[in-house]
């Protein structure tokens, strides 16, 4: 049965692109298939999502909702917090169907975090998705009152009638401005506490629609750019989307590979990574009997195209051998509301991401390097109650200052580091992180690295290194030291750039990273290197060993913001 009413949407930029996405399907064909449970076609989205916006207009006080129904521009925000893919969309389609803006929550958010995100965007109604989300959203509620503040907490519709796609309808009286709040997403401030950046509307909305056929995958969780991305966009091409959660493994996603026809995804350079180790043996190869079939699993993707980080030789040239398919960069951030700048060409320079996609203005601050600037219909337009961090995130020319630098080279950029954050500063001399990990990466006997700087009393900041061994090396363990590193890397390297530090990782320990696989350098200096300000010199860890800080020619768990706010429940 189906419901034969006419429902009518406003007209905002994402609901006009997922309307005439789902014109191109038949009403009971599946194109949500979620890792949680869900089977679910246009028809059954509607459904849940008209559902969860009539119950918020009922719900939520009358003072914030305007004569059309629409919530009030002084107060658009609705925080979600679920663990599916599939509750997600219906929860960020139903907000912006009130004319809100969606705040997705980590599943791990602790109610200090989340009363603070209340607070400051003003939304008093969390919708909630199933199984554990319930009590979680039931503790954050209980504790903003309990502070004096008003909060509750409304269930995502997973379950009601489907509604036809021919009874669904844009109201064009009912304009909603492109460049109006659409989404926040949380991320860490350089100081303080995070900062949510307000993406528009028109944010996710450059998509063409799909061919029959085509499908996607997402493994990441909708409060990152990358995971909202994967889970939304689909939706507005009218691909078949296959999301497993917010916990995709590597081990997932290979197998999402192998039971489907996959012919679009993005991957990233630790995923990657760790799938490479699982299709290979103990020699570092792949067998023999294996590779055709490895190979097949990916032959409907039309290229490997990854982001979130650079990729290394070793990694790029271990996909494009088994694959036969061309790796394609991107260069994304959360401000920018996801990828900006892209490789039309195979790439074969690792630093390489390429030139501007289409609506997107790229400029460098000193003309031909610099700081990257972007100024797109899709980027960020402010940060929630930050009006100083508003007006200092853009130039005058009104392009966001990405804090990454680049060279452009016969039209194409290739990236050159961070601004502040990816440079050792280790006594007159600058020390690009990034080309060292790569360094490291590129012998024989190292499988994964971490380069990070760390704070020194004399020498401003050394340069510090996290590394795995190779277990298929030749090169025996016992063999390894800094000397030994220290020694091979002056191949490849200045003296200057050499690292003064290593730490060798041990079975079971991992590089921390975030839910996009990016390091957090803060917990690699904490957990791997045991220091949260200075290098401590009269008291070194006993696992790490330690150069000296003199320049080479004198050479002879969890608490409220320990991850932002942002980190996945257990």
């Amino acid at each position: 049965m189906t419901i034969s009413e006419v429902h009518r949407f406003p007209h905002d930029p994402v609901l006009v692109k997922l309307l005439h996405a789902s014109k191109n399907r038949p009403d009971s064909a599946i194109v949500i298939h979620d890792i949680c449970g869900y089977e679910r076609s246009y028809s059954q989205l509607f459904g849940d999502v008209i559902r969860t916006r009539n119950e918020l207009r009922m719900q939520l006080p009358s003072s914030v909702i305007d004569e059309n129904g629409i919530l009030r521009q002084e107060t658009p925000y609705i925080p979600v917090l679920t663990r599916s893919g599939y509750e997600f969309l219906v929860a960020f389609f139903a907000i912006r169907a009130l004319g809100g803006a969606c705040i997705p929550f980590g599943s791990g958010i602790l109610p200090e975090e989340a009363s603070h995100f209340l607070s400051i965007t003003k939304a008093t109604c969390i919708l909630v998705g199933s199984n554990d989300c319930i009590e979680r959203a039931a503790k954050i509620a209980a504790f903003v009152n309990s502070q004096g503040g008003a909060a509750f907490t409304l269930p995502i519709s997973h379950d009601a009638e489907p509604v036809r796609v021919s009874n669904v309808d844009i109201d064009e009286d009912l304009q909603l401005a492109p460049g109006g709040p659409g989404m926040v997403l949380f991320t860490s401030g350089t100081t303080g506490l995070p900062k949510g950046a307000i993406l528009p509307r028109n944010c996710f909305t450059n998509v063409t629609l799909a061919n029959p056929g085509e499908a996607c995958i997402n493994y990441r969780p909708g409060h990152w750019i990358g995971g909202a991305r994967t889970l939304i966009m689909p939706m507005l091409s009218g691909k078949e989307l296959y999301t497993l959660g917010e916990k995709g493994s590597a081990k997932e996603v290979l197998n999402a590979f192998r039971t489907h026809r996959i012919t679009q995804a993005a991957f990233t350079p630790t995923l990657l990574r760790n799938m490479r180790e699982l299709l290979i043996n103990s020699d570092g190869q792949v067998p023999n009997e294996k590779r055709d079939e490895y190979a097949s699993w990916f032959k409907a993707l039309d290229g490997l195209k990854c982001s979130a980080g650079m990729i290394d030789h070793s990694t790029l040239k271990f996909w494009t051998g088994l694959t036969g398919l061309h790796m394609y960069i991107g260069y994304s951030a959360t401000e920018l509301g996801g990828l900006t700048i892209a490789t039309r060409d195979p790439v074969t320079t690792i630093s390489l991401i390429g030139s501007p996609i289409p609506n997107i203005k790229v400029k460098l601050s000193e003309g031909s390097n610099g700081e990257i600037l972007v100024k797109s219909p899709y980027m960020l337009i402010g940060y929630v109650g930050e009006d100083d961090l508003t007006r200092a995130a853009f130039d005058e020319e009104g392009y966001y200052k990405t804090g990454d630098l680049a060279e452009l080279r016969d039209g194409q950029y290739y990236f050159t580091g961070r601004k502040n954050h990816d440079f050792a500063f280790f006594r007159f001399f600058r020390i690009p992180l990034q080309k060292v990990e790569q360094s490291l990466l590129d012998l024989p006997y190292i499988s994964e690295a971490c380069v990070i700087s760390i704070p020194d009393h004399e020498a401003k900041e050394l340069c510090a290194a996290a590394i795995r061994l190779d277990v298929t090396s030749n090169v025996p363990a016992s063999e390894i030291s800094l000397a030994r590193i220290r020694s091979d890397l002056m191949q490849s390297l200045p003296m200057y750039m050499i690292p003064a530090i290593l730490r060798i990782l041990k079975d079971g320990e991992d590089i921390p990273r975030n839910i996009s696989g990016k390091v957090v350098k803060a917990a690699v200096r904490k957990e791997l290197f045991a220091t949260t300000e200075w290098w401590p010199h009269s008291n070194p860890p006993p696992e790490v060993e330690y150069w000296g800080n003199m320049p080479p020619i004198f050479e002879a768990a969890t608490r409220p913001w320990d991850w932002c706010g942002v980190q996945r429940a257990d």
